[in-house]
């Protein structure tokens, strides 16, 4: 995580959640029920799952973020999983799949999609506007 992330969340301007498809991130402390997940892409123990398998059910809109991000499922988990749990942005090292589709993104799913580190004055800039902590 990128410490003016850190900084903004510290300051009370945004809470970040995320699920650890792929990996670990301590920094992170709010985890959400993964779309589609399964146990091996979890790298949780028992205790730090959230929700009943029921809540690891893809969202409707998850087949059409995957043809956004162009058939990349863990990307398309990654995005249903912060679409199902409210987060209004979506952070990302990812200009490829990700990034380069926001737009469409952000009209069928409401996601604002930030580049990061390179998009980090945007982010505080949303952050302050927004009067209550957003999730990313």
């Amino acid at each position: 995580m990128h410490p003016s992330v850190t900084e903004l969340e510290v300051a009370g301007l945004l809470q970040t959640h995320y699920f650890p498809f792929e990996q670990r991130n301590r920094r992170v402390r709010i985890i959400v029920p993964g779309s589609g997940a399964t146990y091996e892409q979890g790298n949780l123990s028992w205790k730090e799952v959230v929700g009943t398998w029921d809540d690891l059910e893809p969202s409707p809109a998850f087949s059409n973020i995957l043809k956004i991000v162009r058939g990349h499922k863990v990307d398309a988990q990654h995005l249903d999983s912060a679409y199902k749990s409210g987060c209004t942005v979506f952070l990302t090292s990812d200009k490829t799949d990700i990034w380069s589709n926001r737009s469409e993104l952000l009209e069928q799913i409401g996601l604002h999609i930030l580049h990061v580190p390179s998009e980090i004055d945007r982010l505080a800039d949303l952050a302050r506007l927004i009067e209550s902590p957003f999730k990313t």
